[in-house]
């Protein structure tokens, strides 16, 4: 588990977690969301029924497609879930 002190390094993990579901979507579950437990910061990738006291996210809603039609990290949308438990100041 990693406790993120600022926003940048919040938004990388985000980042990297959703280019490992992306590239490795099999290994999860078929109903799985982002989960992030904001008392510790903590996020994972997982069926909502495994994680207590967190907020979700769907997970279509973080990837986006690039020109090719590929799909990548939704930095915009990534941002917006970071700048609900970081506050710009």
């Amino acid at each position: 588990m990693r406790i993120f002190n600022d926003m940048a390094g919040y938004v990388v993990d985000l980042t990297s977690l959703i280019w490992n579901y992306i590239k490795h979507r099999d290994l999860y579950p078929e109903n799985a969301k982002l989960a992030v437990q904001p008392d510790v910061m903590a996020n994972i990738i997982d069926d909502p029924s495994v994680c207590r006291y967190c907020d979700f996210y769907e997970l279509n809603q973080l990837i986006s497609h690039d020109g090719e039609g590929k799909p990548v990290p939704n930095h915009l949308a990534i941002k917006d879930v970071a700048n609900k438990y970081y506050k710009a100041g």
